[in-house]
């Protein structure tokens, strides 16, 4: 049975508010942020907007199929990457669980010629073989964020989140309607 960690937006803002106050006093602004699609995106967004940085770039990586289950190795979907030659990264996922994900995007970063990259997740997993540069918490379950729970619930109607009940009638209706 898989053990579930169900953070809260409050949670969420305080992880993303530590890891900036960490990179202020390592003296790390980014010139550009990464966001690792999907996972990343929101994360990203709060931290452009908690250091003023309006500079984001996207690579689409699918690594996990769904819960527990992943692919062998991460799979380029998209890079959506330019102007970053001799500019500070900073990459963001939510969650580094085998840290293949950022080593993968570190290396496609270093195509670009960057001065500095470094990396940043909300949690980490303990046994992650990379742990970021900057996180907030390590979480042993897995994590259910609140921009991923509908895709957790369509794999597993038992995933203990709000609102369950309501999303199961319009899959319903959707499954009817096609």
């Amino acid at each position: 049975m898989v053990e579930y960690y169900i953070p809260k937006w409050e949670e969420i803002e305080e992880g993303i508010l530590t890891i900036s106050e960490r990179m202020l006093s390592d003296d790390f602004v980014p010139d550009v942020i990464v966001a690792i699609l999907t996972g990343g995106v929101i994360p990203a967004k709060l931290m452009s907007d908690v250091l003023g940085i309006k500079s984001m770039r996207y690579i689409d990586v699918k690594f996990y199929k769904g819960v527990n289950s992943r692919e062998n190795k991460p799979i380029v979907r998209a890079v959506y990457v330019d102007n970053l030659e001799n500019k500070k990264v900073l990459v963001i996922d939510d969650v580094s669980d085998t840290g293949e994900t950022l080593d993968f995007v570190g290396n496609i970063i270093a195509m670009f010629n960057p001065s500095l990259v470094r990396t940043a997740t909300i949690f980490v997993k303990p046994w992650s073989r990379k742990y970021p540069d900057y996180y907030y918490k390590v979480v042993d379950k897995w994590i259910i964020f609140p921009w991923d729970k509908w895709e957790i619930v369509r794999e597993n109607t038992e995933a203990p989140v709000d609102k369950k009940e309501r999303f199961l009638e319009i899959l319903k209706k959707l499954r009817k309607n096609s």
